[in-house]
């Protein structure tokens, strides 16, 4: 019996022999290599440039709504003749928007025929074949023509500018975000890199 209690205050009193410094440093690496394993994946630089691109072609496109129909307005304003004109076409998309909305009025050289120009992507409702409509055109070039209404008060934002101008700020925000978590990211790899 006194073997068995001696056996028995052994087992307690065991402490395992010193580990190596190569196998200290074997489970340092193997835990660095769990802890690399459990981190996201990386976003990728050419994920980021087409966010950010996409950001970018957003504000261009609102500015492209935006400014040239600034720009015609302000023209017609300046220098635009004042006519009533008779719409002679109204074509409708599938969905019931207003396509391309033609109308007839007497110009400088004559009769004139053309389309009228939109404001933002935008073009008037409302027109019907053989209304007669107030328009206002820039006498060097009767093709540029809106009508009266629009010309004096023109629409503030249409469709295509609004959703462009959400689109931008959204599309960097998070280009912007994707580039501070990769700079995160790389930094967290570079501390668990081997040594």
């Amino acid at each position: 019996m006194a073997d068995k209690n001696q056996r028995e205050k052994r087992r307690d009193d065991y402490t395992p022999p010193p580990r190596s410094r190569s196998d200290l440093a074997r489970e340092r690496e193997w835990e660095r290599e769990r802890q690399r394993a459990a981190l996201p994946p990386l976003p990728q630089r050419r994920l980021i440039a087409t966010v950010l691109a996409i950001a970018a072609l957003c504000g261009g496109g609102f500015l492209f709504f935006l400014l040239p129909s600034q720009e015609r307005v302000a023209d017609l304003r300046e220098h635009g003749v004042l006519v009533l004109a008779e719409v002679t076409s109204v074509t409708t998309n599938k969905y019931g928007e207003v396509g391309n909305v033609g109308v007839r009025f007497s110009g400088p050289g004559g009769q004139v025929e053309t389309e009228l120009v939109e404001w933002g992507g935008k073009l008037p409702d409302g027109l019907r074949q053989g209304a007669q409509v107030p328009v206002t055109y820039a006498p060097e070039d009767p093709n540029l023509v809106m009508t009266t209404a629009w010309v004096q008060d023109p629409p503030g934002m249409t469709l295509p500018m609004i959703i462009a101008l959400l689109l931008a700020p959204l599309a960097l925000l998070a280009g912007v975000l994707m580039t501070v978590r990769r700079r995160k990211l790389l930094k967290e790899y570079a501390r668990l890199a081997p040594a």
